[in-house]
């Protein structure tokens, strides 16, 4: 197994466990523990896990540390992608649009197609992505621009969506708990999301499987106020779950 590879399935193997040491990881990757030591430092110095005395923390499981959008991106690509080209799917000619700030938010943007479409967005990377496609109008609320994500927040940001009516949401999320809820690490981004929920005709969440049955600090809403969840893979009894709560699930694989 070639290096990069190992360490793409190291950060997998970390996010799904939450944490892991060094002798765990070894035994898992047949490889010794100098070898992992070097790959979590590799990793840790790309800010895409925690590197701790003795293993790794994942970045999922902070509850109040927002991950910077540098980090994010470069989780599970090609999932996200796939959720993207699916959420995007959904809207149509003459659309109004809320995608909400996120790493996969922007794939949903990156896979728009269709024309004389308008997205309201809190985030900068999104509004430059559409920037240059002509049948694409862009509106972007005002507000507090939070450092590393690339997201505006703050009162400037909830009373513009809360005076604006649209055909989808697309909201992103943080973690997702059949029971808790949903729930965000930051209380910055809560009050907007909310906003943006409430804005919506129909609310589509984008997320990816690493969110499912886990809760970080601040609680967003009550699952069932989603009308759609669009993920990359879920468990048979969450999924369940979901759907007798009437939420439309798509699964991209």
């Amino acid at each position: 197994m070639f290096r990069i590879e190992r360490q793409e399935k190291i950060l997998d193997y970390v996010n799904r466990v939450k944490n892991a040491g060094n002798h765990e990881l070894a035994r898992e990757f047949g490889v010794s523990n100098v070898t992992i030591r070097r790959d979590l430092e590799a990793l840790a110095k790309k800010r895409l896990l925690f590197k701790t005395h003795g293993g790794a923390v994942s970045l999922n499981n902070s509850f109040l540390t927002e991950i910077p959008y540098s980090s994010k991106e470069k989780i599970l690509t090609a999932e996200k992608k796939r959720i993207g080209a699916a959420a995007a799917s959904l809207v149509g000619t003459g659309d109004i649009i809320i995608l909400d700030a996120g790493s996969t938010t922007l794939e949903v943007a990156r896979h728009l197609a269709g024309g004389d479409i308008t997205v309201l967005t809190n985030d900068i990377k999104i509004a430059m992505e559409l920037a240059g496609k002509a049948s694409i109008h862009v509106m972007v609320c005002g507000g507090k621009l939070e450092s590393s994500v690339y997201t505006l927040t703050g009162g400037t940001s909830v009373d513009y969506f809360k005076k604006v009516h649209v055909n989808r949401t697309f909201l992103g999320c943080d973690a997702l708990d059949i029971h808790f809820g949903i729930s965000n690490r930051t209380c910055e981004e809560v009050e907007v999301k909310l906003a943006m929920l409430h804005a919506g005709e129909e609310v589509v969440m984008v997320t990816d499987h690493t969110k499912l049955n886990t809760k970080v600090f601040f609680h967003l809403c009550a699952v069932e106020l989603i009308d759609r969840l669009i993920i990359d893979q879920i468990d048979e009894k969450t999924l369940s779950a979901l759907q007798k709560k009437g939420i439309i699930v798509t699964i991209t694989g």
